[in-house]
């Protein structure tokens, strides 16, 4: 080996040994970044021992696990779409709180009772006032706990609005990274910032809706829907958007934004938080409403057919106590009622007996709800277990994925996380073959210096 063979060794050391503790540096410096990727040089040697040989770095690679990435974002999936039914679920919970004195619960007991207390005393002013203000209190709650529960309807749909305009941030920067990684790889560039980068911009848009994905060989991520439907090849993006529905109150559809056929996507998204909050918006609450509504209905109808058989204070057959509806979000005490409590048809008969009155108390204790199987109160109350059960289920699934998911991190920290110790052990080591290399320069030039000196 020459002695210039021998100083180009000595360099190629410092350089490659150099660029190993720069890269270490950027370990340091980023060991807070979310998402950032450990980074270690890999050393490769060349030459041969005639000819002089010498060391170099042959890439830059990142750690980590690609599987272990994957099960990370399917989890994310799960905990977006058991983030937003629980949240939406804590709200319909304090529609229907029975803690208070305004609770529907309360509320119908008073109302059976004033229909007791009138039985009691059929001609008493004081009693037919306050069982209209019982009335109109319940009928009152029934209209509001309706118009809350579309609230929420309404809130989901501007959510679903809102997740759609973020996914479509993450489809334009998943596919832009793409380009600028394919461009870096075939120009033998350094990706893995940008590599991190769109990995964190999938699992962003993991939270949000599942998919699958695929890697070209030129370093491209391919993300399809579950069936199949592209939204990013390479640097092209398929954007989603959205449609309203006048057959769902004008809710949104979620489409393609380009797709002249607005074929309807809601039921190919079934994680993330999207799939949430559409199944809440179309399903959850749509079902509570329903439930809500069979409960007013059966109220009304049941209260007014025993009413109309009765007699008023003028003695004349009563009418409607309730306005005939079969919505709770139209449930009202009769106009005539309001009026003229009067009007209302305590007696069974024209002598001005409570009778009718005590039937109508007695409709609590009647078998109509369920098939007749269940009272208005028992009927009720189950409603309310099952909105408690609903978000209880939601609580667990949240809890069960958010720790599977906190392992899997954790699990990933462990591979591809910066450890402080780690790092200084290699900035040591990589110190310690600079000094080494900056040595053999020296004895490289030292050795050249003799060899002129020879020849002078």
């Amino acid at each position: 080996m020459s002695a210039i063979s021998l100083l180009n060794t000595a360099k190629d050391g410092l350089l490659a040994h150099q660029t190993a503790m720069n890269l270490t540096g950027s370990n340091i410096t980023n060991v807070d970044t979310p998402g950032y990727t450990r980074q270690r040089p890999v050393f490769s040697s060349w030459g041969s021992v005639d000819k002089g040989t010498g060391v170099g770095i042959e890439k830059i690679e990142r750690v980590y696990d690609r599987f272990l990435g994957v099960q990370i974002n399917d989890k994310m999936h799960d905990v977006g779409y058991s983030e937003a039914k629980k949240g939406a679920l804590e709200n319909i919970e304090i529609i229907f709180n029975e803690s208070s004195s305004s609770g529907i619960n309360e509320l119908l007991n008073r109302f059976w009772s004033s229909w007791e207390d009138l039985s009691a005393n059929p001609a008493g002013q004081v009693e037919r006032d306050a069982l209209v203000s019982a009335s109109q209190n319940l009928a009152s709650v029934f209209r509001s706990s309706s118009d809350e529960l579309v609230s929420v309807q309404n809130d989901a749909n501007a959510e679903i609005a809102g997740l759609i305009h973020q996914a479509n941030g993450y489809i334009s920067d998943i596919a832009d990274l793409n380009g600028k990684i394919a461009a870096i790889k075939t120009g033998k560039g350094d990706a893995n910032n940008l590599i991190d980068k769109r990995a964190e911009a999938l699992k962003g848009l993991a939270g949000i809706l599942d998919f699958q994905h695929l890697e070209d060989s030129d370093a491209s991520v391919n993300v399809f829907l579950s069936n199949g439907m592209p939204l990013v090849i390479g640097d092209r993006t398929w954007e989603l958007g959205l449609k309203e529905n006048p057959a769902n109150s004008f809710f949104y559809d979620v489409v393609f934004r380009d797709d002249p056929a607005e074929e309807v996507l809601n039921n190919v998204v079934t994680k993330g938080k999207l799939a949430g909050f559409l199944e809440v918006r179309d399903d959850k609450v749509v079902n509570y409403l329903s439930d809500l509504d069979s409960l007013a209905a059966s109220i009304i109808a049941e209260v007014n057919a025993q009413h109309q058989s009765g007699y008023d204070m003028g003695h004349n057959l009563g009418g409607v106590f309730f306005e005939p509806a079969t919505v709770a979000r139209d449930m009202r005490v009769s106009t005539d009622i309001a009026e003229d409590v009067n009007k209302i048809a305590a007696s069974e008969t024209v002598n001005d007996d409570g009778g009718n009155a005590e039937l109508i108390g007695a409709i609590k204790d009647k078998l109509v709800m369920n098939g007749g199987t269940s009272t208005f109160n028992s009927y009720y109350a189950s409603f309310v277990g099952k909105i408690g059960q609903d978000l209880a289920d939601e609580e667990r699934g949240l809890d069960h994925h958010t720790n599977i998911m906190n392992q899997l991190i954790n699990k990933r920290e462990g591979i591809s996380g910066v450890s402080i110790d780690e790092e200084m052990i290699n900035l040591a080591r990589y110190q310690l073959g600079y000094n080494s290399a900056a040595r053999l320069c020296n004895v490289a030039d030292e050795l050249i210096d003799t060899l002129l000196n020879l020849v002078r």
